[in-house]
């Protein structure tokens, strides 16, 4: 078995960049794209496929996936997403960076026991933090890059203070309760993971690699890949791939770094983590803005073919509760026909509201402390 792996979305360490911001513009969400293969014969079948594309329009050497989404391929786009994904071979990881922001200042002020025995509870108050304003993470980051007692105790003072508008302002906002408590035992904690939690200099926040852990973790226990006996290619990361294969140490996993331009199988991850980005990201803009049903059309309509082509089953989705629940709604509404949404989007609060009660259901019951 072999595993191929690349990413779309990577703008650095998630910390305040040169303009204040955590993220650079349409870049919110980090997808690490994969693609699977169980043997030779199968991973013939899959090449086979890309070449055929690749052949029949004419691209010759690399093709980047942000070609794909140029005007001048629309047709090859098309024909990439019906012909060349399907729900045997491609798995993604999409992670939210500020949801992801919003996961380690709850693990530092509930620990990891509350995520462990409150599982539910524990990611709707992440859920609902990730949608406060932009300026409680970069107080964060801040306290992070301190890491001092004192920047730790006025973080627990902001959180307290902080004008919250998706949470209570109050001591039923279980943030303030605890963090009121912290400050009272004069037990300020731990930064979850802090610039001494990585071996390269300089990095702090680094969501590629626990992306690459949960894809793992699902691929293992959702899909019974065994890792001992896969064999695993990630395109270049350098300054980071040793840092990758120190962390996956432990679990005998060795992550093998190669130049994509040299492995087809990972140009395919490239196109698969890119495309769907992409479509993701714009797709999910308009819905934000509730134009959903006049903006940004197109990279919806395609966003729910990708999604139909390849299952959600296959498509792990570290985001706002709200955020995970509608590409189920997507899926359904656009499904794979050209303004087919426009026949389904009465239905979009009745597949909105039986979605998330599923998926609440499956995060009560989900398992956080899974052996890799």
């Amino acid at each position: 078995m072999k595993l191929f792996f690349d990413e779309s979305g990577y703008s650095g360490c998630i910390m305040p960049n040169k303009n204040g911001q955590l993220f650079n513009d349409g870049q919110r969400h980090f997808v690490l794209g994969s693609v699977f293969v169980a043997d030779k014969e199968d991973e013939i079948e899959i090449l086979n496929k890309y070449r055929q594309f690749k052949n029949r329009f004419e691209f010759t050497g690399e093709i980047k996936g942000s070609e794909l989404m140029t005007q001048r391929n629309n047709e090859a786009l098309k024909y990439f997403i019906t012909n060349v994904l399907d729900d045997k071979h491609f798995f993604i990881c999409n992670y939210d960076k500020i949801f992801y922001l919003a996961t380690l200042i709850s693990v530092y002020i509930f620990g990891v026991p509350f995520q462990q025995q409150e599982t539910l509870t524990f990611y709707m108050m992440a859920s609902a933090l990730a949608g406060e304003k932009e300026e409680l993470f970069l107080h964060y980051c801040s306290a992070v890059c301190e890491n001092t007692d004192n920047s730790k105790k006025e973080f627990l003072e902001y959180l307290i203070s902080f004008p919250y508008e998706k949470l209570d302002r109050n001591d039923y906002n279980l943030y303030i309760a605890f963090a009121k408590l912290m400050l009272e035992n004069k037990d300020y904690g731990e930064f979850t993971l802090t610039y001494e939690a990585y071996s390269c200099k300089n990095t702090v926040n680094f969501v590629n690699m626990t992306a690459l852990g949960e894809l793992l973790l699902s691929l293992k226990h959702l899909h019974g890949v065994d890792m001992s006996k896969t064999e695993i290619y990630h395109d270049n990361l350098m300054g980071y791939e040793e840092e990758y294969n120190q962390s996956f140490e432990d679990n005998k996993i060795h992550i093998n770094f190669v130049d994509s331009k040299e492995n087809e199988l990972v140009q395919l991850a490239d196109n698969i983590s890119s495309i769907y980005r992409k479509c993701f990201e714009k797709s999910f803009e308009a819905f934000r803005c509730n134009k959903q049903w006049t903006d940004n059309i197109w990279f919806t309509e395609n966003y729910s073919r990708i999604i139909n082509a390849i299952g959600m089953e296959h498509i792990k989705m570290d985001t706002q509760i709200s955020d995970y629940v509608l590409p189920f709604v997507i899926r359904d509404i656009f499904g794979n026909e050209y303004g087919q949404f426009e026949k389904n989007k009465e239905k979009f609060w009745g597949l909105f509201y039986f979605y998330k009660e599923k998926i609440m259901e499956d995060i009560d019951a989900m398992k956080v402390d899974l052996p890799l």
